[in-house]
């Protein structure tokens, strides 16, 4: 390879190195949240009025979604549990139920230990239900029934069988990080075909 070759290419890997860089620190730093979360609801008969379902049941399965071909983890990709219910208050909620939270505390993701069992209140979501550390979800304490159950009255009767919606394979890649994938990949084009160009300019004044 010749010298004149040498220094076209060189510029261009080292400004392709410097974007890939780039952009790896721009995911990290996105991955970040702006803020914390803040709860508006702060009471039991709050939490019963807003859930679209109540039931108590314990965490059979936790499952994150996949981080197969990004580079970072966003506090608000979903993390989905699978509940075994024993008893229910409200809405149209299954034997076996699966809902999601959000990964990370700061986006008020709701933390759940797999064998432990809860009372939850959700809210229909994206194909599913879902919940928040806003939400009032308790945990049980041993065979004792958190304070709130004594509010919700009779329980109604599940429904057979496994709720609708549960992802499955690698149950899914969020939004968020086949937009910030798109945009990267678009951003390193757009770069390398700006160099090029000026290349070859360069180039074209030298002739």
């Amino acid at each position: 390879m010749n010298t004149s070759k040498r220094r076209t290419i060189l510029p261009v890997l080292l400004i392709l190195l410097i974007s890939i860089t780039t952009l790896g620190a721009g995911l990290t730093i996105a991955a970040k949240p702006a803020m914390a979360c803040s709860c508006a609801i702060s009471d039991p008969d709050r939490s019963i009025a807003y859930a679209d379902r109540i039931f108590a049941g314990t965490v059979v399965e936790r499952r994150e979604s996949s981080s197969g071909l990004r580079g970072y983890t966003s506090t608000a990709d979903p993390v989905y549990y699978v509940f075994e219910v024993d008893r229910a208050w409200k809405g149209k909620v299954y034997e076996t139920t699966t809902l999601y939270s959000a990964l990370g505390s700061e986006s008020c993701g709701m933390q759940f230990a797999q064998g432990e069992k809860y009372l939850i209140f959700a809210q229909q979501g994206n194909g599913m239900p879902t919940t928040t550390s806003c939400s009032g979800n308790e945990a049980y304490q041993g065979t004792t029934d958190p304070a709130a159950v004594k509010k919700l009255g009779e329980p109604i009767e599940l429904r057979a069988g496994a709720s609708p919606g549960t992802p499955n394979g690698d149950w899914g890649i969020g939004a968020s990080t086949i937009l910030w994938w798109a945009g990267g990949v678009l951003a390193l084009l757009l770069v390398t075909l700006t160099i090029l160009k000026a290349i070859r300019a360069n180039r074209n004044n030298r002739g």
